[in-house]
């Protein structure tokens, strides 16, 4: 049975991304969406596109019985200086998934595995994973914790480390019901602050707190939506 009347609205779904003063951006596109017609800077959100469908009927959250989440792919360009490898790639991705699927489930979420008539679908790709100099990172992000750290040279020095910013993109889209109805879509990029090794070692951890970030926004704002409803 088709879904007609989409059960998040658009408005709503745009608080999974963190405030602050919109900054017109242009987002890479990694290939996962096979059109990005459609897509408009988000008027209140920094480094985000969004992808909205009109509705005029929208329905509660509460009438979604269940999620289903596709394990995100992991997209990276060969130019990325991250320096991962496929098993380290598909590691995040598990990573991710599990956090997500954890954290539905504890705030009453149903996760299946085949998505039906009254199933939210949420699928996506991280792209663009890469790690920058704190002075080449946006001049509006820089956070205070790498100001503190700047007379710390010697410290960084001794200990083989050194402060990054750890970049990540994302592409979404949140489609309802058995015919996979797009209601929503983002491409966005978030910014973290970290102490990682010059070896490369902690790369794979630096990553992941960045993903963590995303897990807690989605979570969080998906939960606030239904509580609403």
């Amino acid at each position: 049975m088709k879904i007609n009347s989409p059960l998040l609205p658009f408005t709503l779904l745009a608080l999974f991304l963190l405030s602050g003063c919109a900054t017109t951006t242009t987002q890479q596109h990694s290939g996962y969406f096979s059109s990005y017609q459609g897509f408009v800077d988000s008027k209140d959100y920094d480094y985000t596109k969004t992808y909205n469908v009109d509705a005029s009927d929208r329905e509660a959250l509460a009438q979604v019985k269940s999620i289903n989440l596709v394990p995100f792919e992991m997209w990276l360009s060969p130019a990325s200086n991250a320096n991962f490898n496929a098993q380290q790639l598909a590691g995040l991705s598990r990573y991710f998934h599990a956090q997500l699927g954890q954290k539905l489930q504890k705030n009453g979420f149903n996760i299946v595995d085949s998505a039906g008539s009254e199933t939210l679908t949420i699928k996506g790709a991280f792209s663009g994973i890469s790690f920058s100099a704190p002075e080449l990172a946006p001049t509006d992000f820089i956070p205070f914790r790498i100001v503190l750290n700047a007379g710390n040279a010697a410290y960084l020095q001794v200990t083989d480390k050194k402060d990054v910013i750890t970049e990540v993109s994302i592409e979404a889209e949140f489609l309802i019901g058995e015919q996979q109805q797009r209601i929503f879509a983002l491409i966005a990029t978030k910014y973290v602050d970290a102490t990682v090794a010059n070896s490369g070692s902690d790369n794979v951890l630096a990553v992941q707190q960045l993903l963590d970030v995303w897990v807690t926004n989605f979570v969080a704002k998906l939960s606030d939506i239904k509580s609403t409803n």
